[in-house]
């Protein structure tokens, strides 16, 4: 990674992931910073599939509610790319530790909300986060108030450029996770489903079936 890319605790907000190299209104993408771990190694905090993720932008003063639907490590640019080497994870650490560091990872995520004034709102905002705006791990107590009366769910079922089925299960065990492993949630998390699905009944079942407390 590029010496912008690495976050320090001299510039930058230490507990972000991140900032957004590209957005729209209904998502963005974020490239994660690269840290050092304990053996001095790059590392990058990769956020999890359906998590929930928050931009603050101080050019529109929204905070803006997003949901994880890829993370992608790649090469910076097409004259590094990486190849199989036929080494163990331990062994590429000890012989070639510059190759972690021309990798990149990015962070697509789907636009579920945005507050304002003090007061969230589940639908999408009406400008995008900027370009360089930092990315968090939204808090428990934030998921909390999101997720409540699932329109969260409802903006999810209208994406169609993501795997929407996947996401829709994904978010509920974030939410579900983020209250403790509330069992009332899911039973209502799976009340909203049937009414959103109410017309798909296979698919209905394939996202139940998907929604594994569990695993969690």
């Amino acid at each position: 990674m590029s010496a912008k890319n690495t976050k320090t605790s001299v510039d930058t907000k230490t507990d972000a992931l991140g900032e957004v190299v590209s957005s729209s209104i209904t998502g963005l993408v974020a490239e994660c910073w690269t840290v050092e771990d304990a053996d001095g190694m790059p590392s990058v905090q990769k956020p999890r599939f359906g998590s929930f993720l928050t931009i603050d932008s101080e050019e529109t003063g929204l905070r803006i509610y997003a949901v994880v639907f890829n993370v992608i490590t790649g090469p910076q640019d097409n004259m590094h790319r990486p190849s199989a080497l036929g080494l163990t994870r331990e062994r590429l650490k000890a012989e070639q530790p510059h190759i972690f560091s021309l990798l990149r990872t990015e962070v697509h995520a789907v636009t579920v909300g945005y507050k304002s004034g003090g007061i969230a709102y589940n639908h999408l905002p009406p400008q995008p986060p900027e370009v360089h705006d930092f990315v968090y791990l939204a808090g428990n107590s934030e998921i909390q108030t999101l997720t409540e009366g699932f329109e969260f769910l409802r903006l999810l079922t209208t994406i169609s450029s993501v795997p929407t089925d996947e996401l829709l299960a994904a978010s509920v065990r974030e939410a579900y996770q983020a209250r403790g492993n509330d069992y009332q949630f899911l039973i209502e998390a799976g009340q909203s489903l049937s009414h959103l699905l109410r017309s798909d009944y296979d698919r209905l079942l394939s996202v139940l079936r998907k929604i594994k407390p569990q695993t969690v």
